[in-house]
C-alpha cells in the first residue's frame, strides 16, 4: 500500500510516516522542505515525495499520484493571537483541498487527523465521537472546527474517511518543539502550575499505531478519539518526581488571573517574540479541560495506550538528548532509552 501523508515532518505525521515503513508500507510526502525531510528520515530513504504546500491542488495531485490513501495530518498549530489569520486560512484551505484531490483521485481510505479543539465545549460533561463541533471562538480552534465541519458533511455523503482526534501530544523525536513540550520543558526547569482541571496526554506513537491499524484493517469510515490519559494539573508534580527523581517546584496559581495573563502575553506577542507555554486559548483548554471518552477505539479497535509514566520518561529523554534540558533537570529520565 502507498499511502500519501501530508505533514510529515511534524510531529504526528512523522511518526505516522514511520509506522507505516516499519510495517512494510510506501509512503509519498508532501512537505514543504525537502532538506528537513532528508535529515528527518534519513537521505534517501524516502522515495516518492513533492515539494509542495497543502494549499496548491497542483502540488497535492502530484504527490497522490499511484496512492491508494492519504493521511492528512499537516497543519498550522499555534494558539497565539498573533497566528490566528494564518492559521485558520492555511488550515480550512489546505484541508479542503487535500480532501478534494483525495477524492478525486479515488482512494480507499483517508484519515483526516483533527485535534480535540474541534470539539471543545467547556460545558460539555464529556467528548467522544458522537460530540458536535464545539464552537472554536478563536484562533486554533476556529480553524479545526471549521475544518471538522467541512470533512463531516463529507463523511455524511459517503465518503471513505476517518477522523482521529488528539489530546495534547507527547513522545520522543519531535521534528520540531510543539508547545506540548514547551510546556514540559517548563515543569523541569521552572515550576509546575496548581491549577484546578487537568489535561489529557496521548503518546505520539500511540496516534501513529491507530492511523496504522485504521489503514491495515478499513472499516466504515469513523471518527476516534485518541485521549489517552487524563492527569489532573495537581498530580503533574508526582508523575515527574517518579520519572525524574527530582521533586519540581509546585505553584498555586488562579486560573482566572492565568486567563488574563495568557490574554496579556497574546497582545505582547504582537511585538515581542516569546517562547513561554502561555496564551489565552491555551490557557482555557488547560483550565477548563473537558474529558475524551476513548472507549470507541478502545473497545472497537481492540487498542491500549501506552502507560503515560512511559510517554513522558521518553519525552523527557528526548528533551535531553535534543540539548533542550540539562542531565540534571532530566534526572533519572536523562539515562532512560525511548522504545
Amino acid at each position: 500500500m502507498r499511502v500519501m501523508i501530508t505533514g510529515a515532518t511534524g510531529f504526528v505525521g512523522y511518526h505516522t510516516a514511520r509506522a507505516l515503513l516499519a510495517a512494510g508500507h510506501e509512503v509519498s510526502l508532501l512537505v514543504r522542505s525537502e532538506t528537513k525531510m532528508q535529515k528527518l528520515f534519513g537521505e534517501g530513504r524516502i522515495r516518492h515525495f513533492t515539494s509542495g504546500d497543502i494549499t496548491d491542488a497542483g502540488q497535492v495531485r502530484r504527490a497522490l499520484a499511484g496512492c491508494d490513501a492519504v493521511v492528512h495530518s499537516a497543519a498550522m498549530v499555534s494558539t497565539r493571537a498573533s497566528d490566528a489569520a494564518a492559521v485558520y486560512r492555511t488550515n480550512v484551505d489546505g484541508t479542503s483541498t487535500v480532501m478534494q484531490a483525495a477524492l478525486e483521485s479515488d482512494v480507499d481510505s483517508i484519515i483526516h487527523v483533527s485535534s480535540v479543539t474541534a470539539l471543545y465545549d467547556p460545558e460539555a460533561a464529556v467528548l467522544d465521537e458522537n460530540s458536535p463541533p464545539g464552537a472554536g471562538a478563536t484562533g486554533y480552534g476556529r480553524s479545526k472546527v471549521a475544518c471538522e465541519n467541512y470533512v463531516r458533511g463529507l463523511q455524511a455523503s459517503g465518503a471513505p474517511i476517518s477522523i482521529s482526534y488528539p489530546a495534547t501530544v507527547i513522545g520522543p523525536d519531535d521534528p520540531g518543539l510543539t508547545e506540548a513540550h514547551v510546556g514540559l520543558r517548563t515543569y523541569l526547569q521552572q515550576f509546575v502550575p496548581l491549577m484546578p482541571s487537568g489535561t489529557q496526554y496521548v503518546d505520539v506513537r500511540d496516534i501513529a499505531a491507530v492511523h496504522l491499524q485504521l489503514l491495515e484493517q478499513p472499516a466504515s469510515a469513523g471518527r476516534y478519539i485518541l485521549g489517552g490519559h487524563y492527569l489532573p494539573w495537581r498530580e503533574h508534580g508526582g508523575l515527574l518526581r517518579r520519572v525524574t527523581g527530582r521533586k519540581p517546584l509546585e505553584v498555586p496559581l488562579n486560573p482566572a488571573l492565568m486567563r488574563l495573563a495568557g490574554r496579556l502575553f497574546d497582545r505582547l506577542g504582537d511585538y515581542v517574540a516569546l517562547q513561554l507555554p502561555l496564551t489565552e486559548e491555551g490557557i482555557s483548554y488547560a483550565t477548563r479541560w473537558v474529558l475524551m471518552d476513548n472507549r470507541s477505539v478502545e473497545e472497537g479497535l481492540g487498542f491500549r495506550f501506552r502507560p503515560l509514566e512511559v510517554s513522558f520518561r521518553d519525552a523527557i529523554n528526548w528533551l535531553y538528548k535534543a540539548g533542550y534540558i540539562t542531565s540534571g533537570q532530566a534526572g533519572n529520565a536523562a539515562a532512560s532509552v525511548p522504545v
